[in-house]
């Protein structure tokens, strides 16, 4: 073994050495988990790969003659990266002869039915990947989307130490004389939707490198895309507008208790509803052609149909869901033989959060359910502990193929607090995929960068929804380490006083004053941990130096600040004013627009600070 291959624990350690976007020495190393259903060995290429000696190597990119441009953009990126690491030039050549004993076969080469690896694509589906080793050849394959892209990545990142931790914060771990042992594996992503709903998570560049598909994170079709939704959510005022067909047909809308009719929601159980909300879903959907999912769905807030048909039906069935279904259903029956891949959802929450006992909803038809009514209040408790939760995650499980979870892990009304939650989400996310979830949006702070721990929390999100048996510790180590390069430690000393805290007040925090919501003064954010926190990062800023590790530290650094702040005057002292510039000068280098879910606020919520130091 080389010296510059090492194991896992080195790199993690080693990996502190960097101290710019880039790392400038550091050791990469067999940087990859054991995994669990999603991550499948092979058994296969325990021999070592001399990728460059000296700065220069004898391996080239092969790629299929004609490639797709996800095979252009997954060979072009491997390149790239290996140049940085090495200083080598890896050449990109097509697939003719002659055949070099040292070759990276990327996509559908001609070499694949040699090594005996035809077809290997298939098993892969959309986003899925492959890494085969024959000698000294590697092969990378991938499903039809951005399984190329994503076997690159993956070799780099899990094989050779790359990290793609920030979109402005790169981890290389540059030498000139490169040994490994490839794994042969191949990977199939746990969820299809994979959205860590954080303004931190919306660069489309990191997106594709850490293998999430947010909305909100833009990729390339001819990269493979992302989801696209035809229609969110709350979609019956689009489907069939009141403004249009309210007055001249009010009983396509919903019968209240009242006995009148309301454009609050509609009628789903009338033919002329439905007729007009397939139409209305045929024609968004022609016009939105790379469109993977249209919604369904209530509009937002409470109220049923009271009507003959629609109360019937859902008292048969045993929940106001039977009616909703029974026109998703129709919809989706509508639109399949000219868009089969697209996926028709539709909400369960407030009245519509319990399934039917008899109505199964279509194969190509998800269920998005939403944990606000259930986990709201219990915002650091794991979901499958909630009984209300566990009763409707369970009971739609049992009769749908596909769920997806719109799941809730920030303070909306402070989203720069210290939050302990992320041993909740971690097991929620493994819960959910466990019970038929094939989509997770975790909704944070989606406003404003800034927000607690939202680099790091965007990066975890993203590794535990492809392989939720990765291990949350080792990942917040890992990001930690290469994140804040010689500021890690007392870091590291700060996650694990965080976590703590959490467990020495579980109590408290299962069902806290405010729920998700709570506030500043709570038993957890006591006084102690005030003052350790502020020893840690202090000692984390005379590590960091001054530059870009130092402006990590203060961005880390916010939530302790805004605590003491939000507590007052009174609690800090004669520093109080200082302190508030502090906060100013940080957030306006990071960028922080919003604190509470709403209009932009910081400048409003320093000005009242202000006001209470008699500024």
């Amino acid at each position: 073994m080389m010296a510059d291959q090492v194991s896992r624990r080195e790199f993690l350690a080693r990996s502190s050495a960097m101290a710019t976007g880039l790392a400038l020495g550091g050791a990469a190393g067999a940087a990859a988990l054991d995994g669990g259903e999603v991550r499948r060995q092979t058994g296969r290429g325990d021999g070592m790969i001399q990728l460059a000696e000296g700065g220069r190597t004898e391996y080239v990119i092969v790629v299929p003659a004609r490639p797709t441009p996800q095979e252009r953009k997954a060979a072009e990126d491997l390149a790239e990266w290996l140049g940085e690491m090495t200083g080598a030039e890896f050449s990109i050549v097509p697939d003719s002869p002659p055949r070099r004993p040292r070759e990276i076969c990327l996509g559908a080469t001609n070499r694949l039915a040699e090594a005996g690896l035809g077809g290997l694509a298939e098993s892969l589906g959309d986003e899925g990947y492959a890494i085969e080793v024959a000698g000294e050849r590697l092969f990378l394959e991938g499903g039809r989307l951005r399984g190329p892209i994503y076997a690159v990545y993956a070799l780099l990142e899990e094989d050779l130490g790359l990290r793609w931790y920030t979109p402005e914060a790169t981890l290389v771990p540059r030498r000139p004389n490169v040994a490994f042992a490839p794994r042969a594996r191949r990977s199939l992503p746990a969820l299809t939707i994979r959205d860590p709903f954080y303004k931190a998570a919306f660069d489309g560049t990191w997106s594709l490198r850490n293998r999430t598909n947010s909305p909100d994170a833009p990729v390339p079709e001819e990269w493979g895309g992302h989801v696209t939704y035809a229609l969110f959510v709350h979609t019956f005022n689009t489907l069939v507008p009141p403004e249009e067909y309210f007055d001249s047909n009010p009983e396509y809308y919903m019968l209240d208790a009242n006995g009148n009719r309301s454009p609050q929601q509609l009628c789903t159980t009338h033919p002329e509803v439905i007729r007009i909300a397939t139409e209305s879903a045929l024609r968004i959907l022609r016009e939105r052609p790379t469109a993977r999912v249209i919604s369904v769905s209530k509009n937002d807030g409470g109220g049923t149909c009271l009507c003959d048909r629609c109360r019937g039906l859902d008292e048969a069935e045993g929940t106001n869901a039977a009616a909703l279904l029974y026109m998703v259903n129709r919809v989706a029956e509508a639109i399949e033989d000219e868009f089969p891949e697209v996926t028709v959802s539709t909400l369960a929450y407030l009245e519509t959060i319990k399934p039917p006992k008899t109505i199964r909803p279509r194969r190509n038809v998800a269920i998005r359910l939403c944990t606000d009514n259930c986990m709201w209040s219990h915002p650091f408790t794991p979901a499958r502990e909630i009984e209300a939760f566990r009763e409707a995650m369970e009971g739609w499980a049992a009769i749908c193929e596909q769920i997806h979870i719109w799941d809730y892990c920030v303070n909306f009304s402070h989203y720069t607090a210290p939050m302990p939650n992320l041993d909740a989400i971690a097991d929620n996310i493994r819960y959910f995929v466990a019970n038929n979830a094939k989509g997770v949006m975790e909704q944070g702070a989606y406003q404003s960068v800034g927000a607690e721990r939202d680099a790091l929390r965007s990066w975890v999100l993203a590794k535990l929804m492809w392989d939720p048996s990765r291990d949350l510790r080792e990942l917040e180590t890992d990001f930690i380490r290469g994140y804040f390069g010689p500021a890690a430690p007392p870091i590291l000393e700060y996650n694990r006083l965080l976590r703590q805290a959490g467990k020495d007040h579980a109590e408290e925090l299962r069902d806290p004053p405010g729920g998700i919501r709570y506030e500043m003064d709570h038993p957890f954010l006591s006084d102690e941990f005030l003052r350790r926190a502020d020893e840690l990062y202090d000692r984390a800023l005379r590590l960091a130096g001054k530059g870009v590790i130092r402006a990590r530290v203060e961005r880390d650094r916010l939530p302790i600040l805004y605590v003491k702040l939000c507590r007052g005057p009174e609690y800090v002292g004669a520093g109080y004013g200082a302190l508030i510039e502090e906060f100013e000068r940080i957030a306006h280098e990071v960028g922080l627009t919003h604190i509470y879910e709403g209009a932009p606020d910081v400048e409003a919520k320093i000005a009242a600070w202000r006001e209470a130091a008699g500024q």
